[in-house]
């Protein structure tokens, strides 16, 4: 788009090309990740968390950013649209899961439990029926809100709309009931939830401790046989990060999940872990893949946490951010990541 002038109250403005405003928040978002990931390093995970969940005017404009980035500039290209990539691949597989392969995947459960000699003495229960209910943790929008085959509770430490509930997943207590007070969540409730969404929210903590409680409280907040849906952005080949891929895979075993889908899409991992009927069942699996192995929380690692931070940061105030519409999927993986080519 070409800059114009616009009149705004008298007086002439020049229309910022969308190209340079993607740019802006792009960048904005990117230096919100990058200070977090610094602060830690310099004060202490829990402090620097503390302080940027304090900084009600920072969380405001990065959740702003955030919309404006989902809903504005992803959805200009109509090839590769990232908005409707994850949110539409995580919505298609999730109901398949339900629909189609819930049975199967509790057959898979039963002979895998013969075959590690565990007593299979779980019931079948009652299967699933939509809606269902969908916990979308770091909502932003309520991308899911207009999907009828889901119940959603859209969850986010600065939510951008008002029916997203605001609420810390990190810290936030579980319980027997879920407790919200203006338009809070103080409690979530155990075993409640059908679906557990992560949707580019793992990437968003500096370390692999956060990432790895986040997913312990998925599974405690999730009914057995219900999953977490994973969506983490990478526009590397498959094989690229495929050990970080694999390393995730064992720390949700030990956590009780199964993965029961993973696919590399052009510019994301996305997965699907079952919340297993019998813990014990990806637990064995895991002894015997990963003997005398006990860091598991050290596993949910992302390609900058082993780089040098203090050449990421001056990497940062070098590196252009292309612009261009043909790839904005890409663009979004360059801001989170920044990663070597």
């Amino acid at each position: 788009m070409d800059s114009e002038n616009v009149s705004y109250r008298g007086k002439k403005k020049k229309k910022i090309p969308v190209d340079i405003q993607h740019k802006q928040c792009a960048e904005f978002i990117k230096h919100c990740h990058l200070n977090l990931r610094l602060n830690s390093l310099k004060m202490g995970t829990e402090e620097a968390w503390e302080r940027h969940c304090a900084d009600k005017k920072l969380l405001k404009n990065y959740s702003n950013t955030m919309h404006q980035l989902a809903s504005t500039f992803w959805d200009i290209n109509n090839k590769n649209l990232i908005t409707t990539c994850r949110i539409t691949w995580i919505s298609n597989y999730t109901l398949k899961y339900f629909i189609d392969d819930f049975l199967q995947e509790l057959e898979r459960e039963k002979s895998l439990a013969k075959n590690f000699c565990i007593d299979w003495n779980s019931e079948i229960g009652s299967i699933p029926i939509s809606p269902y209910t969908l916990l979308d943790v770091g909502s932003c929008y309520n991308p899911f809100q207009n999907n009828l085959s889901f119940k959603v509770f859209p969850i986010d430490i600065a939510p951008a709309i008002a029916n997203v509930v605001k609420c810390d997943f990190l810290s936030v207590k579980l319980g027997p009931k879920l407790i919200i007070s203006q338009n809070t969540c103080n409690e979530l409730p155990l075993s409640k939830f059908d679906i557990v969404v992560f949707s580019f929210l793992l990437e968003y903590f500096p370390t692999s401790k956060q990432r790895y409680l986040c997913c312990k409280k998925a599974y405690d907040v999730l009914k057995s046989g219900g999953i977490l849906v994973i969506a983490t952005p990478d526009s590397n080949h498959e094989s690229y990060n495929s050990k970080l891929m694999k390393n995730w895979k064992f720390a949700l075993s030990s956590l009780g999940f199964w993965r029961i889908k993973y696919e590399k899409l052009t510019h994301m991992h996305c997965m699907i872990f079952r919340k297993c009927k019998i813990k014990q069942i990806p637990l064995s699996w895991l002894n015997l893949m990963c003997k005398n192995s006990s860091n598991f929380e050290n596993l949910i690692t992302i390609p900058q946490d082993s780089k040098n931070n203090l050449n990421f940061n001056k990497r940062v105030k070098t590196t252009e951010i292309r612009p261009d519409n043909e790839d904005i999927a890409s663009l979004f993986d360059e801001l989170v990541h920044i990663n070597d080519k």
